[in-house]
């Protein structure tokens, strides 16, 4: 009897087929597909092939016969078949993201964002007479499937800073170069420089935070047990009303320096000024990174600078809605989480006396806040010349 004749299959071929036989991802008639070829590669005849894998045998003479034609590839995949014509054109396409990205409210609509059942119903409802009638039985899926093959995600919104300042690179290179002069003045052991020469620069970021509420529970936290592991609270609280926090942090030490009112005004800003003042030796230079809120430009604070030696204070003003330039807006960020987060307090004097204590707290055991965004582009040169 003679022996069926064999296919010539390459190394790699061998490789890509006995890898594919081996996967349990893969839909079972490529593996079975991939078996006939390597098989036949051996000199197996169609019969027995077929035998082995129980298929019939003209499913071993098309595989067979596609791979004279075309190789492995075309062996083992089906031609895409043409199907139905698209009826939904490229220009209904467009219609549809164009609608996605516009305001509802635009519209007609009282709603400021898409949800994807009202986006589908626009579209059913108005398709006739914008020109593309098979819209109009559009299903919610498919429009679903439209958006996302565009990346058009109508129902999110995501936030960002825009840059008002026309000024903005110019003030944030000043505001970094302060932050280099101040990495300079500390010694490769960490330790403060202190010069030999010329007065002492003492760098403190400053801001407020203001409208700190007051929140008084209804009844009694239930403290956690071994049964109930955490803490429990009644739903309904009372508003006792609201504080303000201006608060400044030394970039040397850490130190950080609390002013707590019921207002937000420029004699608050003052009384923070008086307490740095009071703080740092005279003679000494107090460099104050702020925003530019009206209380900090008053005629106020100015007549109070006024009594006060020239260049003891220098004033830093980050750009406009750029508060991510203050080193201050980390400490008040790890203050909300450690201390205001869930506070509950029985009047507004025992909030006030709690904001003072965790700056007790923290000065305890100061941190000292360290400026990295885009510092390296900040040579010591140049901070070097900018020096107060």
């Amino acid at each position: 009897m003679a022996h069926a004749k064999a296919i010539t299959l390459t190394n790699d071929d061998l490789e890509y087929l006995q890898s594919l036989v081996r996967q349990r991802t893969i839909q079972a008639q490529v593996v079975d597909r991939a078996k006939i070829l390597l098989y036949k590669s051996q000199g197996a005849s169609n019969n027995d092939i077929a035998e082995r894998l129980d298929v019939n045998i003209n499913t071993v003479k098309l595989c067979l016969s596609k791979f004279k034609e075309g190789g492995v590839q075309r062996a083992l995949f089906d031609d895409q078949r043409k199907g139905r014509p698209v009826e939904i054109t490229d220009d209904a396409v467009a219609w549809i993201i164009s609608l996605a990205c516009q305001r509802p409210c635009d519209l007609g609509y009282s709603q400021e964002l898409w949800t994807l059942k009202n986006l589908h119903q626009h579209i059913q409802t108005h398709a006739k007479e914008a020109g593309y009638p098979r819209l109009a039985t559009i299903t919610r899926p498919m429009v679903q499937k439209i958006l996302k093959r565009s990346e058009i995600k109508p129902f999110k919104i995501k936030y960002y800073c825009e840059k008002r300042d026309p000024d903005f690179e110019s003030k944030m290179h000043d505001v970094l170069v302060v932050y280099k002069q101040v990495e300079m003045q500390f010694d490769e052991n960490g330790n403060i420089i202190v010069p030999t020469e010329g007065p002492m620069v003492h760098t403190v970021s400053c801001d407020e935070k203001p409208g700190i509420q007051a929140i008084a529970t209804t009844g009694d936290d239930l403290r956690p047990t071994a049964e109930k592991g955490c803490v429990y609270r009644d739903y309904e609280y009372k508003r006792l009303g609201t504080l303000s926090l201006i608060a400044g942090i030394d970039l040397l030490t850490g130190i950080a320096v609390p002013v707590v009112s019921e207002t937000h005004k420029s004699s608050d800003f003052i009384l923070l000024l008086e307490k740095l003042d009071n703080m740092y030796p005279e003679g000494d230079i107090i460099r104050i990174i702020c925003d530019n809120h009206s209380a900090h430009r008053s005629k106020e604070v100015q007549n109070y600078l006024a009594t006060k030696p020239e260049g003891r204070y220098v004033f830093i003003f980050t750009p406009k809605h750029a508060s991510w330039l203050n080193l201050i807006e980390c400490f008040f960020s790890k203050m909300t989480k450690q201390m205001l987060k869930g506070i509950r307090v029985k009047s507004k004097e025992e909030l006030s006396k709690r904001i003072y204590q965790y700056f007790d707290e923290v000065n305890a055991e100061p941190v000292v806040f360290h400026w990295t965004y885009k510092l390296d582009e900040i040579s010591e040169d140049e901070a070097k010349s900018k020096c107060s």
